[in-house]
Formats: structure tokens, sequence, C-alpha cells
């Protein structure tokens, strides 16, 4: 709300208006820091050199953020581009070794049939534009990028285009996927352990202190309004004009303390404040920000606030703190639960689980429930990813899983229950299309096996590292 009434204020009849003109960052004067042999070159593919200027071209028209390269070079962000090169010119070279071309009038026709650049169902050249221009793109750019995509999209074609799945694996694959599994099932959240002892909370924090300190903050602070600032009633254009002097003060470096006496400000202070406490709402928000800029000026919807960071400090909270002990007994409930299920799924991996353990655990009948699963796609009781992992069991095997709200359960699979065959069905349908799927990823892997052996890829680290060095 103050912001449109910051704009309102601040409008004209006759303003000025400013073109930015944003320039792409491009790294000039590489050619004098690489030199000789293979120096130039970051990688080569068999007699392909991939040159230290194609990296460089790629940065660019990849529009790469500088500082986000410059701030993740220990992260192997170069090696990750360089990994993006290879991928492209291995796709390359294999679409020239296929001999797949996509002529200009296919192209043309592409682009027209577009429904992004399409208006009452015919081509808009206008729409053309605005987009090129929105994507700060040229037209031979796009279109150079939309024919290589096209020429992959055919190099995947070429490869695994046409795969039918046999009958005897659709049918195998819909048989699982439909059958109707009967589980017996523990809800193991109404086990943990949930109550902890004062001797055991203690001993947990003494033994994770470094884990446990907490930031705690001591800041300046005061809220700017008409009131305060001009000594008015309105956010009218004298208080936004008087705003902007103390915003350029806070630029050219004055303090809290030096506002306070220039604007005649009302300054309080917290002492060491932690996200653990409830307090003003503005409070945890200073809290968010405590590692960025020292003093800033935030906006709330009747007032601004000033405010200045003046100390962090890691401490140890007080163990009479409410929060804070709660915050350490919902530890102590995850390692507990942690370490619970962890012995669970050890011995069911091991072989070593039983039907007198789940008895055991269970502690009474009345902890173990009974369920129908209709299909691998019935998530009413636990989660997709749980499902999968319950029809790849045998019957009488065991199984940790969750539910949709991450709720973890021993299951038991009791028995299968088939469903018949039936080609018509939609079931089949969806069988016959993922057995196609996993299909052309078996074709892909094996694709990607003889890629690896049919090229010679060999990556020149000395170049990536002087690389590390220019970027700095």
């Amino acid at each position: 709300m103050l912001g449109k009434l910051r704009n309102f204020s601040r409008s004209k009849l006759a303003g000025v208006l400013v073109a930015i003109i944003i320039i792409p960052f491009v790294f000039w004067g590489m050619g004098s820091v690489f030199s000789g042999g293979n120096a130039n070159n970051v990688a080569k593919i068999d007699n392909k050199n991939i040159s230290t200027q194609d990296f460089i071209e790629y940065v660019n028209s990849s529009r790469i953020n500088p500082d986000d390269l410059r701030n993740n070079l220990d992260k192997n962000i170069l090696e990750e581009i360089l990994s993006q090169i290879i991928s492209l010119q291995l796709l390359k070279m294999e679409i020239e070794d296929a001999s797949l071309i996509i002529s200009d009038q296919i192209l043309f026709n592409k682009i027209i049939k577009d429904k992004k650049f399409q208006e009452n169902n015919k081509f808009s050249r206008i729409k053309y534009e605005k987009f090129l221009l929105e994507n700060n793109s040229s037209a031979v750019e796009y279109e150079a990028k939309l024919k290589d995509s096209e020429l992959q999209a055919d190099l995947f074609q070429y490869i695994s285009g046409g795969v039918i799945s046999p009958k005897f694996y659709t049918k195998n694959k819909y048989l699982e996927e439909t059958k109707k599994i009967n589980v017996k099932y523990i809800n193991l959240e109404k086990l943990y352990k949930s109550e902890f002892t004062k001797d055991e909370i203690e001993k947990y924090i003494n033994d994770n202190i470094a884990e446990l300190k907490t930031d705690y903050i001591t800041f300046s602070y005061t809220e700017i309004s008409p009131k305060t600032l001009i000594d008015g009633d309105e956010f009218n254009k004298s208080f936004f004009n008087e705003l902007d002097n103390l915003e350029n003060d806070i630029l050219n470096g004055l303090n809290i303390k030096e506002l306070k006496l220039k604007y005649n400000l009302d300054i309080k202070e917290e002492v060491k404040y932690s996200d653990l406490e409830k307090n003003k709402i503005y409070f945890s928000e200073i809290y968010k920000n405590r590692n960025g800029e020292k003093i800033q000026i935030i906006e709330y919807d009747e007032f601004y606030l000033l405010y200045e960071i003046n100390k962090i400090e890691k401490l140890l909270p007080q163990t009479g703190n409410k929060e804070f002990r709660d915050k350490v007994v919902e530890k102590l409930k995850n390692l507990e639960k942690f370490n619970y299920n962890k012995e669970i799924l050890q011995k069911i991996e091991s072989k070593n689980f039983f039907d007198s353990d789940f008895i055991k655990i269970a502690k009474n009948e009345e902890n173990i429930s009974s369920a129908q699963i209709n299909s691998i796609d019935d998530s009413t009781l636990f989660n997709v990813d749980s499902l999968n992992l319950l029809y790849t069991i045998p019957e009488n095997d065991f199984l940790l899983i969750v539910d949709n709200n991450m709720n973890v359960y021993l299951t038991k699979v009791i028995d299968f229950e088939y469903n018949n065959f039936n080609e018509q069905s939609e079931e089949f349908n969806k069988s016959s299309i993922k057995s196609k799927f996993i299909l052309k990823n078996y074709i892909s892997m094996t694709y990607d096996d003889y890629i690896n052996s049919k090229y010679d890829v060999n990556i020149f680290n000395n170049t990536i590292e002087r690389l590390k060095n220019y970027f700095k």
C-alpha cells in the first residue's frame, strides 16, 4: 500500500524516460591467458577440440550470471557447464553420423504453426517479434536453437522410435500392477517414544551444544511514519522526499545513531533476540535478514521500519526456555524414531526379521491393522513411492513404508489376488504405455553405453583450473 502511495506522490505530468540497455556479459581478452599445446582446449572428443572460446561462447549464450559463476567455482560449476557442452557436442556428432537434417521449409512450417505465435489461427509476425524481444533473442539465434532441438528429437526418434511392447511383457506388467495386495501393518507413529526425562533432555543438550547454539541478535530500531519523520498525518510528497533523504544518508554510510540525531528519531534497542522468542512480528523479519545488510529500511502496511543490527552472537539458549526445550524434545523424538526404524530396516535387509518380531513390535493385536491395496496406483493408504516398493516384494515379506503424511508403517504382505487379463481395459492400455516407456529407457541406457565406448573423451583439467583462476 505504501509503495503505491509513494509512486503516486512522485508522479509528474512530464517525466523523464530512462532507457536501460542490458549488455550481455562477455569475457574479453581470453587469448593471452591460454596458450600452447592443449592449453587453449578444455576437452577433446576424438579429433574434435572444445576450445576455451567454445566454452566462453556457450557461457555467454546461456546468459549465466557472472556473479553466480564466480561464487560457485568451488562447487564445480565449470565442470558442470563443460559436461553440458560435451553432451551437446556428442549429440551433434551423432546427428551428423546418422545424416539427419531439417530443411528450412520444415523449420519455417514449425514456426508458423506454433500456437504461441498465432492469432485467430494465423501466424502473427508481431507476436513472433514480441517473443524474441521478451527473450532477448534474435531470429537467427532462436531458429538455430529450434533447429538443434528438432534434430535432437529426431535423433531420439531414430534411436527408439517405433518401439512396441511385446504382448507377454505388457501382460506381465498389467498383472503385476493391477494385482490386489492384502497386507497387515503397524502404525509405528503410535509406538515411538514421545516423552523424555529431565536427565535425558539435559544429556542430549550437553552432548550437542555446538549444534543447539542459535543466533542471538542485538539491534536498534524505530518505526517511521509521517508523525515521526515530518510531524504530519499523511503519506505525502514531503514525507517521501524526507524518506529519500534518509535512504541516501544510509547509502552514504550514516549509522542509526547519526540518523537519530539528524532526523530526531526515537530509537529503541532489543538485546539478544532469537527465533525462540515471541515478539512483534517485524522482529522475526529482522532476524531472518540478520546476515544481510547491517542497516536497512523495510516497508509495512502502516509504517516503515528502520533497523541496524549491532551484534550477532551464537549462544546456547537457557534450558528453562519452553520453545528451546520443545525444540530439544522434537530432536530427541526424531533421533529415537530414526534409530528405531534403522534397527527394523537392518533386520529386514539381512533377512533376519520374522513374524515373531512383527508381533513383538505390535505388542498387542489392537495395533495390527489389515488392508487391501487395489493396484499400484491406489494411494488411499500409502504414498506412491511406497506403493512402487510394495509391488516389488514377494508374499510374506516385510517392508517399512510411509503414507501421504509421512507417517511410518511396518507392513507384511499376506497374499496377492490377480485380476483377469483384459486387453480392452483402460488398465491394460496404461500398462502398455508404461511397458513401452520402460523399453525405451532400456534402449536409451544401452545407447548411452554405446556412446561411451564409441567416443574417446579427454578433459584437460589444467585448462579448467586456469579458467577458474581467471574468473575469480
